[in-house]
């Protein structure tokens, strides 16, 4: 009885101080399951351009128009235009007179390498080119940077060991374990509130579960990392161990690496001159979601290949890791994967609702009771 009590006060109470930040997550992780579809009708100007049936430029070319257009900047990663009619999305920084520097994202018609537009990442912007990016910004990090993420980190391990203390306080009693599944009680009643709290939480358990546990890792990359190698090894990609290079002339250029990188659709090409490298990603059948998951490393001075790895990697470890983000996300099963994170997120709202509704009515009915008993009719 005492542990029952003591569930119950848990759950209240978590869902009291924890429910707001629980819907701001839910609200923005549902937005941005359709972040390029969101971007896409807020700033067709940047990320869309006339369906051309010339071929692509040199993205060395769109290079040299982006730096040309936006004086000081310097791409680190260029995501190549998925589809006929879409922009290439170069990722970099842009240096500014006073020594600054502001994360940048441009963008270029691929046939004509023409420079369609760019803006600034991250932030507190309300305009409409930056709102995709605000609603992103404030899911993984309120726009606080890692002290908001290890908060946000914080929130999830919280909600993890909610999930695990709910279980024994949706079933009371094992062989009436159906009933934590169905609905009782008249319509708006107290009753039936309750039960839909409770099913819908049964119901989709493990895909809230499964939800939360990703934003963990997520959230703690490298300690979750730690914490899988108690168990499995874990591989890094191969630039974070590759030793510094120093890099006098850059001989090979962007889509010659793309060339010797082998056929394959890309996906992106980072440009890592720390260590005088480039590194191709290619779409590959292992991969889990759509974001290309196999990398081809070029170097900048020889053209020569120095390593590849798909992300999946080699032991339970890595594929544990490779299945985090396109889990979290909804990626891993395409647009039912998404419309199944959107139920998820509608679902969390829901859950923080009508839980703070039952705290409120279960106050205000022992209040009732308390004042019937004082003053008697």
């Amino acid at each position: 009885m005492q542990r029952r009590i003591g569930l119950k006060l848990w759950h209240c109470w978590f869902g009291i101080l924890v429910g707001g930040w629980l819907m701001l997550l839910a609200v923005t992780g549902v937005a941005i399951a359709w972040y390029d579809e969101l971007d896409i009708a807020l700033n067709p100007d940047l990320r869309l351009t006339e369906i051309s049936d010339h071929a692509s430029i040199s993205l060395d070319v769109v290079l040299d128009n982006a730096e040309a257009a936006l004086p000081g900047f310097s791409a680190n990663n260029i995501m190549l235009a998925p589809a006929n009619g879409k922009t290439h999305w170069l990722l970099g920084r842009q240096s500014l007179p006073d020594g600054a520097s502001l994360p940048m994202q441009v963008f270029a018609d691929p046939a004509t390498g023409t420079i369609t537009g760019w803006r600034v990442s991250g932030g507190l912007h309300l305009d409409r080119q930056h709102f995709p990016d605000l609603l992103y910004g404030l899911h993984t990090e309120l726009l606080a940077g890692e002290t908001g993420a290890t908060f946000i980190g914080i929130i999830g391990l919280l909600w993890l060991l909610d999930h695990l203390l709910a279980v024994p306080l949706a079933f009371p009693k094992l062989q009436k374990w159906p009933a934590a599944f169905q609905l009782a009680g008249k319509k708006g009643s107290l009753r039936r509130l309750f039960d839909w709290h409770r099913a819908m939480g049964m119901w989709l358990w493990l895909a809230t579960f499964t939800i939360t546990l990703t934003g963990v890792t997520l959230a703690f990359p490298n300690a979750s990392r730690d914490l899988i190698r108690q168990v499995s090894p874990v591989s890094e990609r191969l630039h974070e161990s590759m030793p510094e290079a120093e890099i006098d002339e850059v001989t090979v250029g962007l889509n010659d690496a793309i060339a010797r990188a082998g056929p394959g659709q890309v996906h992106s090409v980072r440009i890592l001159p720390s260590v005088g490298q480039y590194a191709v990603r290619t779409y590959d059948q292992r991969d889990p979601d759509n974001q290309g998951r196999m990398w081809t490393y070029v170097d900048m001075a020889d053209g020569s290949i120095t390593g590849q790895r798909h992300d999946n990697g080699e032991t339970g470890g890595d594929l544990f890791f490779a299945w985090q983000y396109p889990l979290h996300s909804g990626h891993a099963a395409g647009l039912g994967g998404r419309l199944s994170v959107t139920l998820v997120g509608l679902a969390t709202i829901w859950l923080c609702i009508s839980g703070l509704r039952l705290v409120w009515r279960r106050r205000n009915s022992r209040a009732h009771v308390k004042n019937a008993t004082a003053f008697p009719a």
